[in-house]
């Protein structure tokens, strides 16, 4: 009698971050990613330093993208005994050699007990596989995956899993689907044919995007408004992830001649840039002979600044001209956006621009549903500044994009799982499943575990 197969869902479940699900299956333990939860610095912080599982039982990680929510747990879990392999796609590992590295970095200059340090990011690359796009991996006799694109960020997957007695059982993970027609990024691919197994996170559901062009049009009179009063363009956003998408669009912007000239500041811990990360991986881009060939676009560095120095941050602390200052974490709660929003925020010469939908009760989250004050690393700041959220260049597909990525499935699609987003996204997805054909759908909580 074969063991029983189960999936576990112990984060992104009911929430946008923390993705990590546990698989048992052909005799393996195999996590699904291993995010960190972020948002409100004090929640998050409490949840993650929870361990649900012990990392010694693991037999390997399979991250579908290098984004902190995603991956930014993995060098916990190797501090606390995870010996495995670490599969990603040739882009994930490289670029999360870096985002880990940064989150350990932040996190030494914190109050709190780091969660691991830099020695323990050493030790997690050491681990990683670089597993190339559509090429199948036996994890186990009867446990076979293969990665393809999902286009939200550089190296981002879905994952095909097929276990069983000949592959009889085959699931679908894809935590985020990114949006077609980027210039930079390939469109998702589909893998069509009948999905025992859908797991799928739905953060934009809700939303229906603005088309990159209308979208370049309000992104370009922000710039010029904040630019005419004197202020600046706060964006809080890993320089690794969809902001490289908003980049573009402002360079291309200027030398139009729609918007001025202004300084693009990349503040990060580290000064690896993303054009840079393109060059090194050709393959997961849309054009890739464009990163050796094409000058400008995404390769055009005529507005861009990165902070290499102490003196750099130290001079960005004290500007006051107009600049568009490019800086994580996401939500702005911690991090350089955190310095940036308290410099910033209470003086209405400034905008501050989302790309995404934030966690329930972080600051961005706060901002965005119109707080008149919010409080950043424990001193409450009054609002003035304009806030907008700009979800054309989260990376993220809307809700009648994430319909067209399932019709292309084809199916059927016998069961699913919705996780990565908020109660009304979830709702969302939920509905357009169903409508779509899909009986049985389920929205699984923390720590619940389905037979499959």
């Amino acid at each position: 009698m074969s063991a029983p197969r189960t999936l576990t869902f112990f984060g992104g479940a009911a929430t946008a971050t923390g993705s990590m699900i546990l698989l048992e299956a052909a005799g393996a333990r195999i996590l699904l990613d291993a995010g960190l939860f972020q948002g409100n610095v004090d929640l998050a912080d409490a949840k993650n330093r929870e361990l649900p599982l012990d990392p010694r039982r693991v037999d390997a990680i399979l991250l579908s993208q290098a984004g902190l929510s995603y991956s930014g747990r993995a060098p916990q879990l190797v501090r606390h005994g995870f010996d495995g392999p670490i599969y990603g796609t040739p882009a994930t590992r490289d670029m999360a050699a870096i985002l880990l590295a940064e989150a350990a970095i932040d996190s030494a200059d914190d109050a709190r007990e780091p969660l691991y340090g830099l020695d323990d990011v050493f030790a997690t690359q050491a681990r990683f596989v670089a597993q190339p796009m559509h090429r199948p991996l036996h994890l186990r006799r009867n446990l076979v995956f293969e990665f393809a694109s999902a286009g939200h960020i550089l190296g981002s997957s879905s994952i095909e899993l097929r276990t069983g007695e000949g592959g009889s059982h085959r699931i679908i993970y894809s935590g985020c689907i990114g949006r077609p027609g980027s210039k930079l990024l390939p469109d998702p691919e589909t893998m069509p044919g009948e999905v025992d197994t859908l797991i799928v996170g739905s953060p934009f559901a809700h939303e229906h995007h603005a088309m990159f062009g209308d979208a370049q049009q309000q992104l370009a009179a922000l710039v010029r408004d904040t630019a005419e009063r004197g202020g600046q363009v706060i964006i809080p956003a890993s320089a690794l992830g969809p902001v490289q998408e908003l980049i573009r669009t402002v360079q291309s912007l200027f030398h139009r001649g729609l918007v001025p000239k202004l300084p693009i500041w990349i503040d990060a811990p580290t000064d690896v840039c993303l054009p840079t990360m393109m060059r090194l991986h050709p393959e997961s881009i849309s054009a890739g002979a464009r990163a050796y060939t094409d000058a400008g676009g995404p390769f055009d560095h005529s507005l861009l600044h990165y902070v290499r120095t102490d003196a750099d941050r130290a001079m960005l602390d004290q500007l006051d001209t107009p600049a568009i200052i490019i800086a994580p974490d996401e939500s702005g709660d911690s991090g350089r956006s955190a310095a940036h929003l308290l410099r910033c925020l209470d003086d209405a010469r400034h905008t501050v621009i989302f790309l995404s939908a934030n966690e329930e009760d972080s600051v961005g989250r706060l901002l965005q549903e119109g707080a008149d004050s919010v409080t950043i690393l424990g001193r409450v700041v009054t609002r003035r500044a304009v806030i907008e959220t700009l979800s054309a260049y989260s990376g993220h597909a809307d809700g009648e994009e994430m319909r067209a990525w399932l019709r292309a499935l084809v199916g059927p699609i016998k069961r699913a799982f919705v996780v990565h987003g908020d109660d009304l996204a979830v709702a969302t997805m939920v509905t357009i499943l169903r409508e779509e054909g899909v009986r049985d759908v389920i929205v699984p909580r923390e720590g619940e575990s389905f037979p499959f």
